[in-house]
């Protein structure tokens, strides 16, 4: 006669298998529990069995169902939020809160788990490709401006990618004043001259041919000596200005308050004679219009659809 049987043990049965060579701290929920459940069923007959074998745990009960990983799964309806969200760009914790705003308390959301969903579905996007693939794939889907660099080995070294048109921001027509910006990203390996000069290169010969700009009039850069070389080399007509945060960085480590306020008149001058008066003259003529525009229309002395939209407009 044969028969079925089914051995079912606690979920803590298991011995734990510590990872010698791993170089975090972890712990395992494996016990190595005793008890043991048997079901048997006989295939001639509809009489089943059912045996337990050391009836005691090893361990005290747990108090909270959500201690099982089986309670914490998410069902099909909570993943597609998931994911939904995270097209949004929302955070693990914004994420977590919507969660628990749908679910009862008695079912409460670990963030942890999000966490491990997330990059369940970031690698189920990837399907089979690495990052920086997925990343030119998309580029290339979107039609956006964009070249790479590859080292000796093949590898993605740099790349460069810019949006192809700039569209008018949702919420805003056409005839309102808003001024574009161009956008451009550079993802580098190593932060060397040679990379920040291939980098201005893609800039020179995919985006300035498309512009009316023959070069930019002024540069604002870190403290990085690689980058300060690459755009001396390839922009020897613009002014190079430090960011304004650097600055503040570096005197806010130096002295008491007074010398901090010393230094920073100090650099401030310094930066003025480096760009030159005649150029900082030419910008402030620009800009004073337009401020003066801007706060006759917060004043309520010119209509919204008087503002001058472009340049040329203004007196």
């Amino acid at each position: 006669m044969t028969h079925n049987q089914i051995e079912r043990g606690c979920d803590r049965s298991r011995t734990p298998n510590p990872n010698k060579n791993s170089s975090k701290m972890v712990t395992s929920r494996k016990l190595d529990c005793p008890f043991r459940l048997y079901a048997r069923k006989y295939s001639k007959s509809t009489t089943r069995t059912l045996k337990v074998k050391n009836t005691e745990h090893s361990h005290d009960t747990t108090e909270n169902i959500m201690s099982y990983p089986a309670f914490r799964k998410f069902n099909e309806q909570e993943t597609s939020q998931i994911a939904q969200m995270s097209e949004l760009m929302l955070m693990p914790g914004k994420i977590q809160a919507q969660l628990c705003s749908h679910r009862g308390s008695d079912r409460p959301v670990i963030l942890q788990e999000i966490y491990n969903k997330l990059k369940k579905i970031k690698k189920e996007k990837l399907q089979g490709r690495r990052p920086i693939d997925a990343v030119i794939d998309t580029l290339k889907e979107e039609n956006f401006v964009w070249s790479s660099a590859r080292d000796a080995e093949g590898h993605i070294s740099s790349l460069f990618f810019t949006p192809p048109c700039h569209k008018t921001p949702a919420g805003l027509s056409a005839s309102q004043p808003i001024r574009p910006f161009l956008g451009l990203f550079c993802l580098m390996k190593n932060e060397t001259e040679p990379s920040y000069t291939w980098e201005l290169n893609q800039y020179i010969n995919k985006v300035l041919p498309n512009t009316n700009i023959v070069h930019p009039p002024v540069i604002v850069i870190d403290r990085d000596l690689a980058l300060k070389n690459s755009v001396k080399k390839l922009f020897p007509d613009s002014k190079v200005m430090l960011c304004i945060w650097n600055i503040n960085k570096h005197t806010d480590n130096q002295g008491d308050h007074q010398s901090v306020e010393k230094e920073r008149k100090n650099e401030a001058k310094r930066l003025f004679e480096d760009i030159g008066e005649d150029l900082f003259q030419r910008t402030m003529e620009e800009i004073n219009p337009i401020l003066q525009h801007f706060q006759d229309f917060l004043t309520g002395k010119v209509p919204f659809d008087q503002i001058p939209k472009n340049q040329e407009d203004h007196p």
